[in-house]
């Protein structure tokens, strides 16, 4: 199954259950632009291609879609008309989740999770459409920083999945560090440290843990050493979080209620179960 498909059927999937600030989509798509590799394959250089998949099931790109506010936001699905789905070619949707998780009560989560600070929310989807997360600003005590989580459900044996918990070898700017790892109970698990771009001169550092369940479901916990709306400059050394903090959030069994509550991932036609 090529990529390019599963990528874009994932755009749509998790697009379709959330709106969008557009001029701060704007702004954000110019600040990912220098890690755009290449159109089809939606390559981001030195961080997450999944986290561009995924723009919907969080409502912000890399913190792009913020209102600014601090206020907790729950997008909307937009209302089905009428003669079905309207859309030519490409499965149909399943139905979004029940909201048994609202974004408050997911907040509330990512926070207990957390090794102290204070979280300053931007943007909170709960599990009423088709993925849920929050993004914002983490502070440790010694600055704020960029913070973002993504629960959504992936094909575990589909590229996406592989590509989310997979290392790269990168020629110009290798990461600190990369380690993948299969658990006890079949997840894989990648725990990175890397950089938001591969020059040089941009010194923002992106670490993050990402976990795939052999039940479909992605946990994407990511930070920078940098606030959301930094693009070039960090303000502290490193992320507060260390690989070992990032691991405990994304595996913590606290998801399991927001993750039952998530309509399974779309199998695409030509994949092999």
């Amino acid at each position: 199954m090529p990529f390019e498909d599963e990528l874009g059927e994932a755009l749509r999937r998790a697009g379709d259950g959330f709106t969008a600030d557009r001029h701060a989509l704007v702004e954000a798509g110019e600040r990912r632009g220098r890690r755009l590799v290449a159109r089809r394959r939606a390559a981001v250089i030195g961080g997450s291609v999944l986290s561009l998949a995924l723009i919907g099931a969080v409502g912000a790109y890399t913190g792009g879609l913020l209102d600014g506010t601090g206020r907790v936001e729950i997008a909307a699905p937009p209302e089905p008309s009428g003669g079905g789905s309207g859309r030519s070619g490409g499965p149909e949707l399943p139905p979004g989740g029940t909201g048994a998780v609202s974004a408050a009560q997911l907040v509330e989560v990512f926070k207990g999770l957390l090794p102290g600070g204070t979280l300053s929310v931007e943007h909170a989807n709960g599990t009423g459409g088709h993925g849920a997360g929050v993004a914002g600003v983490y502070d440790d005590g010694k600055g704020g920083v960029a913070i973002r989580l993504t629960l959504v459900a992936v094909d575990p044996k589909g590229s996406m999945a592989d590509i989310a918990t997979r290392c790269k070898k990168k020629e110009v700017r290798p990461d600190d560090a990369c380690m993948t790892e299969q658990l006890a109970d079949g997840s894989r698990l990648l725990t990175q440290q890397g950089y938001v771009a591969q020059n040089p001169a941009i010194d923002i550092k992106e670490w993050r843990a990402a976990l795939v369940t052999p039940q479909g479901f992605l946990v994407e916990l990511s930070e920078k050493n940098a606030p959301p709306m930094e693009t070039t400059t960090s303000s502290r050394p490193n992320p507060p979080l260390s690989p070992a903090q990032l691991r405990a959030v994304v595996t913590s069994d606290k998801w399991q209620p927001a993750l039952n509550d998530m309509p399974p991932a779309v199998q695409l036609p030509g994949r092999t179960p």
